[in-house]
């Protein structure tokens, strides 16, 4: 039975997806590691300023949620999944067993918990508030955004930094690149037939 071009068409734009996002889509998150790593070599460079408690933790979010930054990029984020539309200003907890363990931050999309012993400070607040735009992975259009949110709520030179070390470690940062349109698609997919004919 042959494959319609159509079907053919879809399974590129699935793989073109996962590729610029790897770790999206319920895939391995493997990029995660090394953005992690970049993310650590830069906070070693910078001052990350602290909160007292959760509730000043807090403040800062709504102070972030009233930002331009933040409206436009959450409009964005409902473009791609309109269940966002609900969660425009995660609430922001405490992790209920403060160890200083494991995790210091962690989101499910709708609420930001912080480890109070080694969670409560800027960075780990704006990297949720990252994932809770629509960003549950650590791949391209998560560090495009996390750029965007230390640029506008921690400076430019610790976005710089931040940049910096993910090229070092060769994490595409840029805007995801557009798939093919079905007919450049097809011409590519043409002359590649055409070339494995010959061979």
């Amino acid at each position: 039975m042959q494959i319609s071009e159509k079907t053919l068409y879809n399974e590129y734009l699935s793989r073109h997806r996962r590729k610029q996002n790897r770790g999206a889509n319920g895939t391995r998150d493997s990029e995660r590691s090394k953005t992690y790593s970049a993310e650590f070599k830069m906070l070693s460079m910078i001052d990350n300023p602290t909160f007292k408690d959760i509730p000043e933790a807090q403040r800062c979010a709504k102070k972030i949620y009233k930002s331009k930054t933040w409206q436009k990029l959450w409009r964005e984020s409902t473009n791609s999944d309109v269940t966002r539309l609900f969660f425009s200003t995660p609430e922001v907890v405490a992790k209920f067993k403060n160890s200083g363990r494991g995790t210091a931050g962690f989101t499910d999309g709708q609420k930001v918990t912080l480890d109070t012993r080694v969670g409560l400070n800027k960075y780990t607040l704006l990297h949720e508030l990252t994932h809770c735009l629509g960003h549950m992975h650590h791949g391209r259009s998560f560090r495009y955004t996390l750029l965007k949110m230390v640029g506008a709520f921690m400076g430019a030179k610790e976005k710089k930094i931040l940049a910096s070390e993910f090229k070092k470690r060769k994490l595409a940062y840029g805007k995801a690149k557009k798939p093919l349109e079905f007919e450049q698609w097809k011409e590519m997919r043409n002359r590649l037939e055409k070339i494995r004919n010959v061979t």
